[in-house]
């Protein structure tokens, strides 16, 4: 039974999935009116189980301000899943736009019990399964603010730089996975593209002022920072798989900061870097020709 459900949303998925759109601005108000699998048009989802209790399901009232949301959790009333779903965003044809575009979602959590991935794939087959023989990249930690294992209890816009991608057409997965017993619940809503970098509110006492200045080589870059309080601080380079491939500790006083990293080993590409100390931190793109 399980094997032809599968069939059928393999099916389902192939017909529905095959549009390119250039934009997303998707809020889940129409289709997520009422509870159930009403995903928006071009929108699909894979779970490891047959079951639509634990998979993305509608949250008519849960979204962003009481509207209409999507959430998933690995908990279907009588047992808890150590569960895999993934959430799907339309094929984006983003070849037409000139310099960077983002990817805006809001998320939130109601239990730490599972995690939160941001994938991307300019080679995923519609309707094919996710996990078995595609390519994804998984942009988790490029996100800004950093989408933290343990997520966020409170609603918050998460930004991702899609512009290394756009070359030619993509997806985006919002891959939900619960890996302990426990239930863990995750909503997303406002999924949108954007030019504009995500504005970062003066009173947020947790951002880092960073800039990358110059040219980045494949052995050093300069960085420009301003440090609140003098102290140790942590700096660390992705690639744009999410893969950490630098990291050092470094003293900073209070106030503007600046320092070259050398002896890097990089390739040519689009980098991360990130400067914190726990309690604040600071996200910078890099590119290194």
């Amino acid at each position: 039974m399980k094997k032809f459900i599968l069939f059928a949303f393999l099916v389902i998925s192939a017909s529905r999935s095959h549009a390119q759109v250039t934009s997303l601005d998707e809020h889940f108000n129409t289709f997520c009116a009422v509870l159930g699998e009403n995903y928006p048009a071009y929108w699909s989802e894979y779970d490891i189980y047959a079951d639509p209790l634990i998979a993305w399901t509608c949250a008519p009232s849960e979204g962003r301000g009481g509207t209409p949301g999507i959430g998933c959790n690995n908990y279907d009333g009588t047992t808890y899943y150590v569960d895999t779903a993934w959430l799907f965003t339309p094929q984006l044809n983003l070849s037409y736009y000139t310099g960077s575009i983002y990817l805006n979602f809001d998320t939130k959590f109601t239990s730490d019990a599972a995690r939160l991935s941001v994938l991307v794939s300019n080679t995923y087959l519609s309707g094919a399964l996710p996990d078995t023989g595609q390519t994804w990249n998984d942009i988790t930690s490029a996100c800004t603010p950093v989408l933290n294992d343990a997520g966020d209890a409170e609603w918050e816009t998460h930004q991702v730089d899609l512009t290394p991608y756009a070359g030619s057409p993509l997806f985006v997965a919002f891959r939900y996975s619960a890996d302990v017993i426990g239930s863990g619940q995750w909503l997303i809503d406002n999924v949108i593209t954007t030019q504009a970098v995500l504005g970062v509110q003066a009173i947020d006492k947790k951002i880092l002022p960073l800039c990358v200045i110059g040219s980045c080589t494949k052995g050093q870059m300069t960085l420009s920072y301003s440090a609140p309080a003098a102290g140790n601080y942590n700096l660390t380079i992705y690639d744009i798989t999410g893969r950490k491939v630098h990291s050092e500790d470094m003293e900073a006083h209070a106030g503007a900061n600046s320092c070259v990293i050398d002896g890097l080993t990089l390739a040519s590409g689009v980098y991360l870097v990130k400067i914190g100390n726990g309690d604040i931190y600071g996200t910078a793109k890099a590119i290194v020709q």
